[in-house]
Order: C-alpha cells, then sequence, then structure tokens
C-alpha cells in the first residue's frame, strides 16, 4: 500500500512536472507582439469613429457618429446636416465602402448616400415610400456589400431589412419585393434589423447577422434563405452577431456582442462551427473581452479584432492566439480601449478607430528613429533632456548620462526607466546631477561629473563611492577610458589630461607646458580614445589632436596634427568632439570643421564628406556591422558608406529630435540599435531597418480661390461647373484677374515635408520648386491660353513625376476680342476708303485750279519776255559803253602804279638816311650826357666851394656841346624833308 502511494505520489508529480514544462515551453514559443508605433490623428469634428475608406484617388474618409470626414493629409473636408448646400440628411455615419467605378457609398441613420465628385455632394439614394408606409423610423444603413458579378449593392438596414441596389436599373428596393406585392409578404429573414453583411462569391451565398435574431444564409442561386444557430458554452442561442469576415480559405468568423468569436469552416453544403474563440482569465493571449466590434483582414493576411473595451487584437497562426494592444504608459500606444474599427490603406498604414477618443495611425513609414525626451505628463520619461553618454550593461538595460537629470537606466524590455540623481541627504548618492561619461570597469560603473569628481557605481546594488573627491584635477571629467594596461585615462576641465592608477589611486597629470617640446598645447582637452595598437588620442580645442603613442607614454610624448595642407585655418580653432577607429583600422576624427582622417604614422590628415553634409558641425560617430559610419551632427544625422563613398542624410523630418547632438554621445548596442543623443534627449534605431518611403503621392488640385475668396461649384463667379479635381478647364473673365490654385499631395507620412513643383506652361518654361507650399496665385496674367502641372514628392524626396494639371484660358477685355478687331478694322477700311475718295476730289480740283493759275501766270510771262528782251538790249549797249570806260581806267592805273613804285623806292632811300642818322647822333649825345652827369656826382661830394664851380663850369661846356649838337640834327633834319619835299 506504501508503495502504491509512493508510486501515485510520483506519477502526480511527474503529471504536474510534465504540464509545467510544456506550459513553460508553450509560453516560451510565443513570439513577441509585432511592434506597432501608434500616432494620434488631430483635428477630428468627432472622435466617435464608425468607419474607414480610402478611395481611388488616394483621400482618407473617415466616419464618425458627427458628421463624414475627407482628409488628405493636412485638413479635412467635414460632411454634415447643418442645412448648406453640401448638407447631408444624417449626421450620424455608419458605414463606407467604394465601388468598383470609384464611387463612394455612405450608410447613415438617415439613409444611403453615393457620393458625386464633379458636385463635391452626397446625393442621398432614395427607397420608395410605397414599399414601407407603415415604417415611421428613418432608414439606418448599418452595412453594404458589393456583388460585382450581378451588379448590385447588398445594404443591410436596422429598420428595413435587406435592400438591393442595382446599378442597371439604378434604384434601391427591398430585396424580397415581388411583383405588386407588400414585401413583407415574402420576407423570410429572421428579422428586418439587420447589422451585417458578408458575400461569399465562391459559394454564391450572402451571409446576414443579425441585430439580435442570429443568423441567415442566402443561397444567390436558388434565392433559398436558411438560418443558422450559434450556441454558446452554455447551449444558449447567441443572436446579437457584430461582424463577418471571411479570414482564410473556407473559414469565416462571426463576431458577436457577448460571446466572443464563432470560427465556421466554409466547406461543405451546410457550414459548420468548428469553434469559438472567447476571454480567457489569466491568458493574456485570449482576447481581453468577448465584446466583437468588428474583424478586419489586411492585405498581409492578418486578422485584426477590434473590441469594446478591449482593445486591438492581431491574431498569429503559430500559437492560435492573440497580441493585444491596449493603452498604457508607453509612448505611442494606442490612446483608448474601445477599439470600433481598423482599416489598412495602401500605403500599409494601419487606421485604427476609437469609441470616444478618435483615430490611431500605425505607419511603418513614420518612425524611422524613436525618441525618448523628457516629459511632464508621463510617469516614464528622462530626467533630463540633455544627454552626455550611454553604456549598455549585461542585462541589456541602457544607462543614459544627462547633464542635469543624473543617470537614467532604461529598460528596453519594458521601457521603465529608473533614476540616480544626486540626494544632499544620501551619503552615497552621486555627487552631481551633471553626469558627462561612463565607463565599464569590472562590475561597477566609473561616471565623471560637472564639478562633482569622479563617482564609481556599483552596478547590482548601485551604491555610490566617491573617487578622491578632493583632487582637483579631478573635479570636472569629461571623458573616461581605461587603456590595455588597466590604467584609467580621464579629460578634465581646463586640467589636461589625467591618468589614474585603480589599484592605488595615484593619479598623474599630462598638463599644457610651455618648455615641453612634445606637450600639450592647451589644457582644454576633451575627447579621449585607444585605438588598437595601445596609442592614446587625445582631442581638444586649437590644433588640439593628440596622439600619445605606446611606447611614448612615461615619457608624455604627445605629437601633434602635421599642418602641411591648406586646410590648416578650418580646424585650428575647432573642438575634436570624437576620435574614432573603424573596423579597417582607420582613425576618424569629428571636428566642428567637418570628418578628417588622420594617418597614425604621419600625422598627416585629409577632409572627408567636403560639401556632402549638411553641416561641417561634426558632434558623433559611429560605425554599424555593414562598416557604414554614422556622423551625429548639429542639423541631423547622415550614413556614410566609405565603399561606395555615399552619404545618406536624415533630419527632423525623419522623426530627429530638434534639438542639436551633443558631443561623443553615440552608442551601438549588443542587438545592432544605435543610441544618439542630444539636447532634446535620446533617438534609436535599427540602422540596417530604416525605413524608406518609396511611394510616390498622387497630387490633386485642391481647391480655388478669387480674390483671396474661395470659389465654390456653382456660385455666381461661374468659374467652376464641377468640383476643381476633375473640371477640365478654367475660364478667368478680364476682371477677374487674380485667382490662387490650391493643391495637395495624398502622402500621409509627415505630409507636412511633402514638397511640390509647378509650372504654367505658356508663361514658364522650367519648374517652380516651392518645398511644402501648397498653393499659388496669379495676378494679371496676359489674355491667352495656359496649361498649369504641379507634381509632388513624399517626405522622403521621391517624385511623382505625373503631375496634374488643368487647362486654363485668360479672356481678353472687350476691346481685345476678336469681333471689336474685326470691327474695328471694318470701320478702319470705312475710314480710308472715306479719305482716299475725299482725297481724289480735293485733288482734282486743285489740279482744274492749277491749270487755270498756269495758263494765267504763261501769258503773263510772255509778256515780262518781251520786256526783258528790251531791257536786255538797252544793257547791252549801256555794257559796251562801259567797255570803253573801263579800258581808259586801265590805262589810267597803270600810269598811277608806275608813279607809286618811284615814289615808295624814294621814301626807302629817306628812310635809310634817317637811320643812319639817328645811330650817329645817337653816339654823340651820349659823350656829353655821359660828362655832365659824373661831373653833378663830383659837385655833391665836393665840399670845397671851389672845387664845386669848377665842375660847375665843367657842366656848362658839356651843355653848350649838347645845345650845338641838337642844333645841327635840326638843320640836318629839315634839309632831308626839304629834298623830301
Amino acid at each position: 500500500m506504501f508503495d502504491i502511494k509512493k508510486h501515485l505520489f510520483f506519477l502526480v508529480l511527474l503529471v504536474i512536472l510534465g504540464s509545467s514544462m510544456f506550459a513553460i515551453a508553450q509560453k516560451a514559443a510565443i513570439p513577441e507582439a509585432p511592434k506597432l508605433y501608434f500616432d494620434h490623428l488631430e483635428g477630428l469634428h468627432n472622435n466617435q469613429i464608425t468607419g474607414f475608406c480610402q478611395d481611388h484617388k488616394g483621400y482618407m474618409w473617415i466616419a464618425t457618429e458627427n458628421g463624414l470626414h475627407r482628409y488628405n493629409g493636412v485638413n479635412y473636408r467635414l460632411f454634415l446636416n447643418n442645412g448648406d448646400s453640401s448638407s447631408i440628411n444624417s449626421s450620424r455615419v455608419k458605414c463606407l465602402m467604394e465601388d468598383h467605378e470609384g464611387t463612394l457609398w455612405m450608410g447613415s441613420t438617415d439613409g444611403l448616400f453615393r457620393y458625386n465628385r464633379e458636385l463635391d455632394k452626397l446625393i442621398p439614394v432614395t427607397l420608395e415610400n410605397e414599399y414601407f408606409p407603415e415604417q415611421a423610423n428613418p432608414n439606418v444603413i448599418l452595412d453594404m456589400v458589393e456583388d460585382t458579378v450581378r451588379k448590385k449593392v447588398w445594404i443591410a438596414s436596422l429598420s428595413e431589412g435587406l435592400l438591393v441596389y442595382d446599378y442597371t436599373t439604378e434604384k434601391l428596393t427591398p430585396y424580397f419585393k415581388r411583383d405588386g406585392e407588400i414585401p413583407l409578404k415574402n420576407y423570410s429573414l429572421n428579422s428586418l434589423a439587420l447589422k451585417s453583411l458578408l458575400l461569399d462569391q465562391d459559394n454564391n451565398r450572402l451571409w446576414i447577422g443579425h441585430y439580435a435574431k442570429g443568423l441567415n444564409i442566402i443561397d444567390l442561386d436558388t434565392q433559398e434563405v436558411r438560418s443558422v444557430v450559434l450556441l454558446n458554452n452554455e447551449e444558449d442561442t447567441v443572436q446579437q452577431l457584430t461582424t463577418l469576415r471571411i479570414v482564410r480559405e473556407g473559414v469565416l468568423w462571426v463576431g458577436t456582442l457577448e460571446n466572443g468569436i464563432f470560427e465556421m469552416n466554409l466547406n461543405g453544403e451546410h457550414p459548420k462551427v468548428q469553434r469559438q474563440l472567447l476571454h480567457i482569465a489569466g491568458d493574456k493571449n485570449s482576447l481581453y473581452n468577448d465584446y466583437i466590434e468588428s474583424i478586419y483582414l489586411d492585405r498581409e493576411n492578418r486578422i485584426w479584432v477590434c473590441n469594446d473595451n478591449g482593445g486591438l487584437h492581431l491574431y498569429d497562426d503559430s500559437f492560435n492566439g492573440f497580441h493585444r494592444y491596449i493603452p498604457d504608459n508607453k509612448p505611442h500606444s494606442i490612446v483608448n480601449i474601445s477599439v470600433r474599427c481598423v482599416y489598412q490603406d495602401r500605403q500599409n498604414r494601419l487606421w485604427v478607430g476609437t469609441a470616444l477618443e478618435g483615430v490611431d495611425v500605425a505607419d511603418p513609414m513614420l518612425h524611422k528613429f524613436h525618441h525618448l525626451m523628457k516629459s511632464n505628463y508621463k510617469s516614464q520619461t528622462l530626467s533630463s533632456n540633455i544627454i552626455r553618454d550611454f553604456h549598455e550593461d549585461e542585462s541589456g538595460k541602457i544607462w543614459i548620462a544627462t547633464d542635469g537629470g543624473g543617470i537614467n537606466i532604461y529598460d528596453p524590455a519594458t521601457m521603465k526607466i529608473d533614476n540616480l540623481r544626486l540626494d544632499e541627504e544620501v551619503k552615497n548618492s552621486i555627487s552631481s546631477d551633471a553626469v558627462l561619461c561612463m565607463l565599464d570597469i569590472d562590475q561597477s560603473i566609473w561616471i565623471g561629473t560637472w564639478n562633482g569628481g569622479i563617482n564609481i557605481i556599483d552596478k547590482k546594488s548601485r551604491d555610490v563611492k566617491r573617487f578622491q573627491p578632493t583632487h582637483s584635477s579631478l573635479k570636472s571629467i569629461f571623458s573616461l577610458i581605461e587603456d590595455r594596461d588597466g590604467f584609467i585615462w580621464g579629460t578634465s576641465f581646463s586640467n589636461g589630461l589625467q591618468r589614474i592608477n585603480k589599484s592605488t589611486g595615484e593619479v598623474r597629470s599630462y598638463r599644457y607646458d610651455a618648455t615641453h617640446e612634445y606637450g600639450l598645447k592647451s589644457n582644454m582637452v576633451y575627447a579621449l580614445f585607444e585605438d588598437s595598437q595601445g596609442n592614446i588620442w587625445v582631442g581638444g580645442e586649437a590644433k588640439g589632436l593628440y596622439i600619445l603613442r605606446y611606447e611614448n607614454k612615461e615619457m608624455g610624448k604627445f605629437e601633434g596634427l602635421n599642418f602641411t595642407t591648406e586646410d590648416v585655418l578650418d580646424i585650428a580653432s575647432d573642438w575634436v568632439s570624437q576620435i574614432y577607429e573603424d573596423k579597417d583600422h582607420r582613425i576618424y576624427c569629428a571636428t566642428s570643421s567637418g570628418l578628417i582622417e588622420v594617418d597614425p604614422t604621419t600625422m598627416n590628415f585629409e577632409f572627408v564628406l567636403r560639401n556632402k553634409l549638411p553641416t561641417t558641425d561634426i558632434r558623433s560617430i559611429i560605425e554599424d556591422q555593414k562598416g557604414n559610419l554614422w556622423l551625429a551632427t548639429t542639423l541631423g544625422l547622415s550614413k556614410y558608406d566609405p565603399v561606395k563613398d555615399s552619404v545618406l542624410n536624415f533630419s527632423v523630418r525623419d522623426g530627429l529630435q530638434r534639438g542639436k547632438f551633443t558631443k561623443n554621445t553615440i552608442m551601438l548596442t549588443k542587438g545592432n540599435l544605435i543610441y544618439v543623443g542630444g539636447s532634446e534627449g535620446v533617438n534609436l534605431f535599427d540602422p540596417l531597418n530604416i525605413p524608406f518611403n518609396r511611394y510616390k503621392p498622387d497630387v490633386h488640385l485642391a481647391g480655388l480661390k478669387l480674390f483671396n475668396n474661395r470659389v465654390q461649384v456653382g456660385d455666381s463667379t461661374a468659374l467652376l461647373k464641377s468640383h476643381i479635381a476633375v473640371s477640365p478647364d478654367l475660364i478667368f473673365h478680364p476682371d477677374q484677374w487674380r485667382f490662387t490654385l490650391e493643391y495637395i499631395a495624398l502622402n500621409f507620412t509627415r505630409p507636412d515635408f511633402n514638397q511640390y513643383a509647378y509650372m504654367l506652361e505658356g508663361m514658364e518654361e522650367e519648374w517652380n520648386y516651392v518645398g511644402n507650399q501648397r498653393e499659388v496665385t496669379y495676378t494679371h496674367l496676359n489674355p491667352g491660353s495656359y496649361t498649369f502641372k504641379v507634381k509632388a514628392a513624399n517626405n522622403d524626396g521621391v517624385w511623382q513625376e505625373q503631375p496634374a494639371m488643368i487647362s486654363i484660358t485668360v479672356l481678353p477685355p472687350w476691346w481685345r476680342t476678336w469681333w471689336a478687331v474685326m470691327l474695328c478694322v471694318f470701320v478702319l477700311i470705312l475710314c480710308v476708303m472715306g479719305y482716299v475718295r475725299w482725297r481724289t476730289y480735293k485733288l482734282s480740283a486743285r489740279e482744274r485750279e492749277l491749270r487755270t493759275m498756269v495758263k494765267m501766270r504763261t501769258s503773263e510771262l510772255s509778256d515780262k519776255n518781251r520786256e526783258l528782251e528790251e531791257l536786255n538790249k538797252a544793257i547791252t549797249d549801256q555794257a559796251e559803253e562801259l567797255r570803253t570806260y573801263n579800258e581808259a581806267l586801265n590805262a589810267m592805273n597803270e600810269k598811277l602804279e608806275e608813279l607809286v613804285e618811284i615814289r615808295t623806292q624814294k621814301i626807302r632811300e629817306k628812310n635809310g638816311k634817317l637811320t643812319k642818322f639817328a645811330f650817329d647822333n645817337a653816339h654823340r649825345v651820349r659823350g656829353p650826357l655821359t660828362r655832365i652827369m659824373g661831373m653833378m656826382n663830383l659837385i655833391e661830394k665836393e665840399s670845397e666851394l671851389t672845387e664845386r664851380e669848377f665842375w660847375i663850369e665843367k657842366v656848362a661846356e658839356a651843355s653848350r656841346e649838347m645845345d650845338e649838337i641838337t642844333r645841327s640834327m635840326g638843320s640836318e633834319i629839315d634839309e632831308h624833308l626839304k629834298d623830301d619835299v
């Protein structure tokens, strides 16, 4: 007996252990849920979502309990029951569908509508009152499905049963209508209150889910109607159905209000229930609850289930269970737990409609870079946005050094964040919240702080010890490394480079020394790195890149950059932010003047990527597993492929933070994720799986404004007979000289970063690239014909080269129209003809007048001619007489000329004599005159009277001599004059 009990005990224990092991193995086999990043859609008029539809043009239509929204990525066109020209009967929209012709159908609480694209209106599709004369309630349309084979639309009404729209007759009628009979007489469905429809084309069946009366099937070949009974676990009949969906070939899922999902096998003549999917307490991979709102199958054949107060579920065939997406404190989680509907658009975005909080969108192209930052609205958040360093510990947690927030320890698995902060009341807290660097040594993390020295943190207990807190050279530490010999090296603010013996605590300082030829040239050093050869590299300010070769460590012999190129001034005054060695042992340095590659043997350098980056200010470098270099700059991230020498730049538009990245703040994790820090937190990403949006967005004309006033279809401007998106042309009158064209590209991934280019053919020959500007205004165009073209690119710069276009005609003013020109030409011709005739008449009259005048003048000239002949004869006679007189005068003139010549000769001779006379007498006069002047000088000087008298007598003699000479000259002149007479 004892043995039997013993064996039973071990048998039970074995069963329990086996079950536990099986459960553990099964749990281990369950894959993680696909990561979805949800972003909330803002700006809706109403947040109670009932459905989605993307039309063939690319617009997203969003149905709500208060209006239908048409969304273009930037704004909404709202259709409401508000009494305007585009008003609809009811604002409570229940379902949407686009048919094979591209027409949008809308079901509401007051009937069925079709969208008229030309008029931009929803037109009601009415049901004749004769069919249901006693029905007082509005026709509530809850679902519809198109039957392209039979050219019909099947419609589920909550009050009027199954309706059908016939494309051929363009009429909406009850399906069970018979000639001349009341429809209800032949109505064989369980009830008039229908909730959902499903068309099974393979089996020619129409499945009908009732609001409270179970499930029907109509055989579309025979019109036979059958009921399908669904029993729950308590064998009760399930009546309240919500949704129907074929999820796999031959497999139908039926969603219910309180009983989860029934899975039915459609193969065979009679469909059968295979299983029921329910909420199971304690099983996180079951439904959150059994209240099913809708079931959706996307293009990847993924099954999505929406729950009321149960979130969104993704079914996984691998373990026949669900992944749940419910609201939590994690960033980019779903916002509301009551999910009504889900929809996948053509670019694989997942649109999730909630019962109370609008729309969440999971866009696979959106989150290239994930963002961790400080938030005042979330419990799990960074303590500071200024990031200085990263470290990954053995458990995969990420230690984040912040400037002002201490250390944040981030768990990527749970997305939880722990903090290590300065606490003055706690003895073993870190010494400063400004943590600048971290270093993993054995079981500890060494951190360098600003004004708090070096702290050593035990990774398990997280106890903190302060290393030599009073050492002045270790007060503010920028960088820490451990070399191959076990020494700790650190760069400190204004104190150069420090080497620490972690065993003894001894600190050796390397500082600027003007007498040391191979010392540091400045105490301001920042970057620190040990290469594969054991050399220590130091980066700082003003030509501040040095190598301390392994063999020169004890001597402290630093070698600086060899500035032998013309680029010396480009980096001479700049900081070196980081030094990095790639897998091929190339040394790169990040500086504020660009990326340089340094030859460690010669210390020569060259610039890399000149003019290929958005800025020269490089902050951090890391190499991914494919050998690409990732460069963090002040304007984003750049991916550099050294093999192809190609660069791909990323910026804010790709999801990066707006702040500048900080120096030497980048890390590649063991899971090959890159973390990069800046002034607005942390960006992390998978460098090999960055989504790229290759979708070429369709662009459409969206609106027209005249003098900044919006033009509506059929308004007084007469410009639009149909919506501008489908209008073939625009015709502007002369007084409509200023107009604005609006356009939109339908790309919903960061639509603010879509780019546009337009051209007006007939005036322009080149495209105008205008960034994200979505309208263009033209004024005072010359009369004529033009073609406006616009094209667009998505957020990643992929262009749709097929433009949207519209013809534009600018009419001339009346005086430049063809009929006005023709009238002017006709009037001008008449004027010319009248002028010619008048001119001809005037010329004829003038000709007659001239003839009379010529005749009179001819007679007068004849008389004058005779008088002139007589006068000419008298003149001839007088001329002969004058010739005789002239000959006598010529003879007299010749005689006079001879006399004049003789007289002239005599005068010349007399003049010669006078000249000689004047010359001779000038000498004669000069002698006495000179003597007189000299004697006068002597008289003035002599004081004796006797002497003075003597000289006076001499003067008198000279004066008498001059008198005689003068007289003689007068006589000679008189003789000459007499001779002339």
